[in-house]
């Protein structure tokens, strides 16, 4: 028995109820990449990453690389209103390369253009190289 997702359903009876929304299929990928290069950074500290997704924005996915930042350091990725909204936190005592954001993160629309993408440290102080690719559609 075959099945359809949501949007393959609305491409085989679209209607003006159901059109897709263009940032989800069809829309222009876009990327954004920024690095942090932390020294004794205290654990709780926020790292404001790339420049605000404009409103409207679909997040498609992230990836989130680091160095051996230090014994007991974690790090999150979210946002000013939810500070794990694409990862939670997760040990980078060891150097590493997470890409697996949350399932309610993907797709996931930015509602302001003020909205930051931040990197929270926790655990211990962090000292190393921090990195994170953004992806995200917008029409």
């Amino acid at each position: 028995m075959a099945v359809y997702g949501e949007n393959a359903t609305k491409a085989l009876s679209p209607s003006p109820s159901n059109i897709i929304n263009p940032g989800l299929v069809g829309g222009r990928l876009r990327v954004s990449v920024d690095t942090y290069e932390a020294a004794s950074l205290a654990a709780g500290s926020e790292i404001y990453m790339c420049p605000p997704l404009s409103a409207g924005a679909k997040v498609i996915g992230m990836v989130l690389s680091y160095d051996a930042l230090g014994s007991g350091v974690t790090l999150k990725v979210g946002d000013a209103s939810d500070n794990d909204r694409y990862f939670t936190a997760a040990s980078a005592a060891s150097a590493g390369t997470r890409d697996n954001i949350l399932i309610d993160a993907i797709g996931y629309e930015i509602t302001s253009s003020t909205e930051q993408i931040i990197i929270t440290t926790g655990g211990a102080a962090a000292t190393g190289t921090i990195k994170l690719v953004v992806l995200w559609s917008q029409e």
